[in-house]
């Protein structure tokens, strides 16, 4: 008899989910190594010649290994939304050189997501200080 938690693990299959395997955590932490790698030594710029610098803070990758969603945050002051429209352009040529660095059996289609960690510890901090001010 199937109890409930093995349940929804059969239906998370495939999907993200909260828990992650090794295979997941070793293939998300080469790709974030990789792309990070491949931000640095290629320089993306527009065709306004403006450079796009970008930090990846974490990759997911999904169950099955085909699906990587990437969180990058600027390192100049550029919007975070137009890199991520710059970087979903130009997939193809950061997935191509990650295939060249990296020998995986199915490479993962990117997401590029904003990384809204450094945004939600500031809020934190304000709440804090507004609490210390009281």
């Amino acid at each position: 008899m199937l109890d409930e938690a093995n349940m929804q693990k059969r239906k998370n299959k495939g999907k993200f989910g909260d828990e992650a395997s090794q295979r997941q955590l070793r293939v998300s932490e080469l790709i974030k190594r990789s792309i990070s790698k491949i931000l640095i030594n290629s320089n993306f710029y527009d065709q306004n010649r403006k450079n796009y610098s970008a930090s990846v803070s974490e990759v997911r990758c999904s169950a099955d290994l085909k699906i990587a969603k990437v969180y990058v945050f600027p390192l100049n002051e550029i919007d975070p939304q137009e890199l991520i429209i710059f970087l979903g352009k130009n997939n193809n040529a950061i997935r191509h050189a990650l295939g060249k660095e990296l020998s995986l059996k199915y490479l993962p289609t990117l997401r590029f997501k904003e990384d809204t960690l450094f945004k939600q510890i500031e809020k934190t901090n304000q709440i804090f200080r507004a609490l210390e001010e009281d």
